[in-house]
């Protein structure tokens, strides 16, 4: 892994990151700014796509597009969607899939992919550099801000997601039509219910450090295997 794409929504969910990179460069796209540098002996490229899956999308394609990434991690928080999932845990993607787009679409059209799925290598760098108390497995994607029980009572029916947010699968899903291998961490800032915006205003600085704190690790493991 050469080059490692790092993409975040909010400025505040790679900040730390920014702080830490060297020999930093600043690139414009498509109204976006990107920083090539290196971060803990890996060359990388880091941007913000702000809020969304179309966002997210054109801006990983950008990235893949114009700086030759290897690989993309995507890091962020999320809201929980499992009672064992609390505040600051930390999920893992093994996979995920959009809550917003019918199963049809998704598997009987191209990319004909219903979930996608995260690079193994990467998925066990993160778990492993995450600790003992990371949970692995499914994250939802979609254009909602999930802020009720009745919504995520909805939800929890239709799919065994441990957490949801706005971007993941878009980042995902532009990485997998490029063969680009990905992962993805999201640490819980709210239990996305009736409470998910006043948790969200407690917990989100938090949460974002957390996964970036977990994100440098995984580029120190990498640095010692590539």
């Amino acid at each position: 892994m050469r080059r490692i794409g790092i993409i975040s929504a909010m400025w505040i969910e790679v900040e730390l990151l920014h702080s830490k990179m060297t020999d930093v460069e600043e690139v414009k796209h498509a109204g976006m700014k990107y920083y090539k540098g290196k971060l803990e002996n890996v060359d990388v490229v880091l941007s913000t796509c702000s809020i969304g899956k179309v966002n997210a999308a054109i801006y990983t394609q950008v990235m893949i597009d114009h700086f030759n990434v290897d690989a993309i991690i995507h890091t962020g928080i999320a809201g929980s969607m499992d009672e064992n999932v609390k505040h600051l845990s930390v999920v893992v993607a093994d996979g995920l899939t959009y809550y917003d787009v019918r199963k049809e679409q998704l598997k009987n059209w191209f990319p004909n992919q219903e979930v996608f799925q995260t690079d193994q290598t990467l998925r066990n760098i993160l778990k492993e550099c995450a600790g003992a108390d990371a949970r692995c497995g499914l994250i939802l994607t979609g254009d909602d801000f999930i802020s009720s029980a009745e919504r995520k009572a909805e939800l929890k029916k239709r799919y065994p997601a441990l957490c949801v947010e706005m971007e993941g699968c878009a980042v995902a899903h532009a990485a997998y039509v490029n063969g680009i291998p990905f992962g993805v961490i999201r640490c819980i800032s709210d239990l996305a219910d009736g409470d998910a915006t006043e948790d969200y205003s407690g917990f989100e600085q938090k949460a974002a450090v957390k996964a970036s704190e977990i994100v440098q690790k995984t580029l120190r493991r990498i640095a010692l295997i590539t």
